[in-house]
């Protein structure tokens, strides 16, 4: 592992860049990595020996999670980095205290500083290769807008639900009505590890005894930038609460049911979607 650091690298999310890793850095919507060097004509300079490459979603790179799992005195532990004297070790074990391991704050881990020769600390070095988090990013609010135009065609009688292709459980579905369209997310009742939290973070409405599933509608006509909202939420929770890494993943299902006639499938190639 070559770095752009002569210290131990941090564990965390790197990317591989001409044969080089740098930590990888972002802020909402934003991806990027640090130099202390022009290392060619796409690092911008940011300051006096800082320059940064911007990474868009056609930049395809090596992308890992850099972790060191370890024990200590048969405590569960992870090495950050090395300091002088020694490795900064952190854990979450409660008994860790009795081996002199603190915490900052209330929400940190315990750490503390082992020497490099201490016999009780054993760990190794893992990579585990990710999806280019900046490309997921970029796909997904795509997604998000091919699914806002898309919502505008789901008209009175017309029901469309987009779902995993691996759990077809895991999905988002609407109905429209003649003055309203109604999108429904399932629970933990349907998909067992479905994280609820971020069910409640895209505001979607909670169950009740009349309704299993998780809601939200919208009054029609909506203006344009409600319907943006509502696809992101959906598409947010596609991929936030059911686990589902891209956009490529998903499969859609669409129909409509005119009064006293059978349901007839409807095609919406604007998704982008099988």
């Amino acid at each position: 592992m070559n770095t752009n650091n002569d210290r131990l690298p941090v564990s965390g999310r790197y990317v591989r860049y001409r044969d080089v890793d740098y930590r990888l850095q972002h802020s909402p919507g934003k991806w990027w990595i640090t130099s202390n060097h022009a290392v060619d004509e796409s690092f911008a300079q940011a300051g006096r020996r800082s320059f940064v490459k911007h990474l868009a979603h056609d930049d395809v790179l090596e992308c890992y999670d850099l972790s060191r799992p370890g024990t200590y005195h048969g405590m569960p532990v992870e090495v950050v980095t090395d300091r002088p004297g020694g490795y900064s070790v952190t854990t979450r074990d409660p008994r860790a205290t009795v081996e002199g391991f603190e915490r900052a704050d209330h929400r940190s881990p315990l750490e503390k500083l082992i020497a490099f020769d201490d016999a009780e600390l054993r760990f190794t070095t893992t990579l585990t290769p990710v999806p280019m988090p900046w490309k997921i990013a970029y796909d997904w609010e795509q997604f998000s807008e091919r699914l806002a135009d898309t919502l505008r065609e789901v008209t009175d009688r017309v029901f469309l639900i987009v779902h995993a292709t691996a759990d077809p459980k895991r999905y988002v579905q609407f109905a429209g009505g003649p003055d309203q369209l109604d999108a429904e997310a399932p629970g933990t009742d349907v998909v067992a590890d479905a994280d609820e939290f971020q069910l409640r973070r895209f505001d979607w409405a909670a169950p009740d005894v009349a309704q299993p599933n998780w809601t939200s509608s919208l009054r029609r006509p909506a203006l344009t930038k409600e319907l943006v909202l509502l696809a992101r939420c959906c598409a947010a929770t596609l991929h936030e609460a059911y686990g589902i890494t891209s956009p490529d993943e998903l499969r859609y299902r669409a129909w409509r049911e005119p009064a006293g006639a059978r349901a007839t499938p409807v095609e919406f190639p604007a998704l982008g979607l099988g």
